[in-house]
């Protein structure tokens, strides 16, 4: 899912890629909104806060504030970049591996905090380790797709499901099964982001902060799958060499 790259990569594996992080994004967007007051997985909303923030000539503490999340955001999406980037072509597993422990790290840091802490006191530091955690997210998959998947938001998803519906409808019938096809992805990361935001909803109120033990879970069974296929395709590949 994550360890093949480039020419490598199938349909399949963009689809799966899209399907799990998506459902981790829905749960931590429901989660952050909930217990934080703060939507943590898009800065769109974000963008336009720090506009009016801006006009209103709120204190400084408030813009900081707004630029502090925005900034926390892109420094997730720098990390990945560069861990993409530093291990390609040499220790290829680390360039995936390291983000999505530091992903796992941040969000255990999240209930770290919260056990021994009160939360008016950590409630800002929780905020900025989430849209970190989400930066690495969005980043990691983006790059590892090829730019064809994004999980932490809807707004293009949605987008490009108009955009394919109106072409599959205009193009001849030769053409339209690589459009069918991303649709089906658009179509499945937005009901995969929706299912995690519902489940999230049902358990907030009963789980609270133990509910990022869900997504922190999934990421560590995801690096456990992907590390096994991984080693199994190199097996394959050193038998065949006889190596």
């Amino acid at each position: 899912m994550l360890s093949s790259t480039g020419d490598n990569r199938t349909f399949k594996h963009n689809l799966l890629l899209a399907v799990f992080f998506a459902f981790v994004a829905g749960i931590i967007n429901v989660f952050g909104f909930s217990e934080l007051a703060t939507f943590t997985t898009n800065l769109t909303g974000h963008v336009g806060e720090l506009a009016i923030a801006i006009e209103n000539q709120s204190p400084n503490s408030q813009l900081l504030k707004i630029i502090s999340w925005i900034g926390c955001f892109a420094l997730g999406s720098f990390i990945a970049s560069l861990c993409t980037n530093l291990f390609t072509g040499t220790r290829i597993k680390f360039s995936y591996v390291l983000p999505i422990i530091l992903e796992i790290g941040f969000l255990t840091s999240c209930l770290y905090l919260q056990r021994n802490y009160k939360l008016d006191e950590i409630i800002d530091l929780e905020i900025l380790l989430l849209f970190t955690a989400m930066g690495l997210q969005n980043g990691i998959v983006s790059m590892v797709s090829g730019n064809v998947v994004r999980t932490t938001h809807l707004t293009g998803m949605v987008t490009d499901f108009g955009i394919g519906l109106g072409e599959i409808i205009m193009k001849k019938k030769s053409e339209r099964k690589s459009k069918i096809r991303k649709i089906q992805l658009t179509i499945s990361i937005i009901f995969s982001f929706a299912s995690g935001a519902i489940l999230c909803a049902f358990l907030i109120g009963y789980a609270h902060h133990q509910v990022l033990l869900i997504p922190i879970l999934l990421l560590l069974i995801l690096l456990f799958y992907d590390y096994k296929i991984l080693e199994k395709s190199l097996d394959m590949i050193r038998e065949r060499l006889h190596v």
